[in-house]
């Protein structure tokens, strides 16, 4: 299935991506959300839904939809910002971009969700990726990139600690790049790929996941 979402409605509409027909409306009225993000884990057969925040300064707050009845569970609770979900299913993380902060949900094979930590990097957000762990099985380190300044943070989210690389570069100000509000895009070379690639106003970034550091500029 794709879903599509408004920018004014508090609606999800699910789409069958193979006759591209209306399946259904989910609507999203009694909680007044508007969707901004999507994100899907298989293990819990859970949708997570960002909802738009009224205040721009205030963090956003997410729903969950239960995948086979298309039925609103409800909040998330005590989460915000935008959900990402690991390549395996098992890691929810959250990233209120503004306030720089990561929170880490785990997900069991059963389907139940649990708070795992938080990691706030005290530094605005633009994107984060997933790269597996070098050092632990099962495991996954993200990287986030900052939206201002040269600042780029791996978190190993089996333990919670942090890294910070300095000095990468200003990113694209977010004023030039209207096509979303990650300015500065990070991109995996695969699960099992060492590298990834992150963007600068003027360049490109290899970096190593293995070491958790650069590896060249482009």
């Amino acid at each position: 299935f794709g879903f599509v979402y408004l920018k004014s409605e508090p609606a999800v509409h699910k789409i069958d991506l193979e006759t591209l027909r209306l399946v259904k409306t989910i609507s999203l009225k009694n909680y007044s959300c508007i969707p901004a993000s999507m994100a899907y884990t298989h293990l819990s057969g859970y949708y997570f839904i960002e909802c738009q925040a009224e205040d721009r300064s205030a963090p956003s707050s997410q729903l969950l939809i239960d995948s086979v009845s298309d039925a609103v569970i409800g909040p998330n609770p005590n989460i915000s910002g935008r959900p990402f979900i690991s390549p395996d299913g098992r890691f929810v993380v959250s990233v209120d971009k503004r306030r720089g902060k990561l929170q880490v949900q785990t997900v069991s094979f059963s389907g139940e969700l649990r708070m795992s930590h938080e990691a706030d990097v005290s530094i605005p957000l633009a994107d984060l990726e997933f790269q597996p762990s070098f050092t632990e099985a099962n495991q996954y380190v993200v990287m986030a990139s900052s939206a201002q300044g040269s600042k780029l943070v791996f978190s190993n989210l089996a333990s919670g600690r942090t890294k910070a690389l300095e000095n990468i570069k200003d990113p694209i100000p977010a004023s030039s790049w209207p096509w979303g509000d990650a300015n500065r895009v990070v991109v995996s070379s695969g699960v099992f790929g060492r590298y990834l690639v992150t963007s600068a106003a003027e360049s490109l970034f290899v970096l190593d996941g293995k070491q958790s550091g650069p590896h060249c500029e482009v």
